[in-house]
């Protein structure tokens, strides 16, 4: 595919503040790395040459590890060490940005595509000294999240808002996940319409597939212990509280109903979360337990009755997905990403007040409804089989061949 006419000889993929090859689940690891890292194999095994490049924020990272015949990733070290303060990196762009200028080399068909606003910075700067186009990636904004913030959120700061602002000027195309997210982008951000360019995240139909023999299809009924599943970074912005909130509401009902929340966190705010379980003496009710590697998420997506996403913003809610392709009904926030990463009452539910008694309701409905969830279960499966990573693939290599064929636009320099 690469020796085909237009397509990038090489791309450097930058994923400055998280390595592709972290845990989901863990610091600063989430759908994104996910994202990068699929999308990566994806295009090496369609023939193009692919890099990672992220900073190297614990010890144990390599500086060059080669993952695949075509894919390789760097960790680059940055002045002082390990950083794992990701604002702090805004500091460090420029050393970040010549690392990868000089391990990339000059000649023609490169393409730096940026992941979030940290690495857009950079690679603005990579892009204009090789001479490549630039395609960014935010996955999640600054504006759209102070949007859509509860309670206890902390708001992004303004360097954040101004360094989007910057990076969607000095960008050559923005590969986004939605419709909705273009137009928040068009909207928010200024961003060209011609520039803007609509590819659905995927699935790996190896790992996220429903289970051969459900046990869900045996079930007498709701006298059976109802699973839910909640799987994320834990902050607030990903709501863990409002599930826990709902799970007290659902306590006198009776119902047969346990919550496992697998995720990692801030101690404080974990410690936070763990209280909240004590003092509602849901201890019965809620289990915490630490992230895990995506085929072992799968499992317990695959064995799960319902899969909850209560998160006040995600630009599109992958783990939503991934939960579909398992077979199991989702109920999710109606924002943003959600809204279109689950289909209401076909794969899933979509609760539009982000309250306790609306979650309460739906989850509720859910439980003491088994033939419903399971043909939720079933349609949401179909729907996910054919979102995978190689399509998503084929689709940015055709972004990266129309950015070649127009050439790299000379962007504002860009304050470090």
């Amino acid at each position: 595919m690469a020796g085909m006419p237009g397509l990038p000889r090489h791309v450097h993929m930058l994923s400055m503040h998280t390595s592709p090859m972290a845990q989901p689940g863990v610091g600063d690891a989430g759908g994104m790395n996910v994202y990068v890292a699929h999308l990566a194999a994806m295009l090496a095994a369609q023939g193009i040459d692919v890099t990672l490049w992220a900073a190297r924020l614990h010890d144990g990272e390599p500086s060059r590890r080669r993952l695949g015949e075509r894919l390789e990733i760097r960790h680059v070290d940055l002045p002082g060490g390990p950083h794992r303060d990701k604002n702090g990196l805004r500091h460090h762009l420029g050393a970040f940005a010549e690392a990868v200028v000089e391990g990339a080399g000059p000649g023609p068909g490169q393409v730096v595509h940026a992941h979030y606003w940290l690495s857009a910075m950079a690679g603005a700067e990579v892009a204009d000294r090789l001479g490549a186009p630039l395609v960014t990636s935010l996955h999640t904004s600054a504006l759209v999240k102070n949007l859509r913030a509860s309670v206890g959120e902390r708001p992004e700061p303004a360097f954040r808002i101004a360094g989007e602002r910057s990076v969607v000027e000095a960008s050559d195309a923005l590969v986004v996940n939605t419709p909705t997210e273009a137009r928040q982008m068009h909207e928010l951000y200024g961003a060209p319409l011609d520039r803007l360019h609509v590819i659905t995240p995927g699935i790996d139909p190896h790992v996220h597939h429903p289970p051969r023999n459900d046990p869900r299809d045996t079930r007498p009924g709701v006298d059976d212990p109802i699973e839910i599943l909640m799987a994320a970074r834990l902050q607030p912005l990903k709501g863990p509280e409002l599930l826990i909130e709902a799970m007290r509401l659902l306590a006198p009902d009776r119902l047969p109903v346990h919550a496992t929340i697998i995720g990692d966190g801030n101690a404080d705010y974990l410690a936070r979360l763990r209280e909240l379980v004590d003092r509602y003496d849901l201890g019965a009710a809620i289990a915490f337990e630490p992230a895990v590697p995506g085929a072992v998420l799968a499992e317990r997506m695959r064995a799960a009755d319902i899969v909850a996403v209560p998160s006040s913003s995600e630009t599109f809610g992958l783990v939503a997905l991934e939960a579909q392709a398992c077979g199991a009904p989702v109920v999710a926030s109606r924002i943003d990403g959600l809204a279109e990463a689950v289909r209401d009452r076909r794969t899933g539910v979509l609760v539009a007040d982000r309250t306790p008694r609306a979650w309460a309701d739906a989850l509720r409905a859910l439980a003491l409804d088994p033939a419903h969830r399971r043909a939720l279960g079933r349609a949401g499966a179909v729907r996910a089989a054919g979102m995978t990573w190689a399509v998503t693939a084929e689709r940015v290599a055709e972004v990266y061949s129309s950015v070649l064929r127009h050439g790299h636009r000379a962007a504002p320099a860009l304050a470090h």
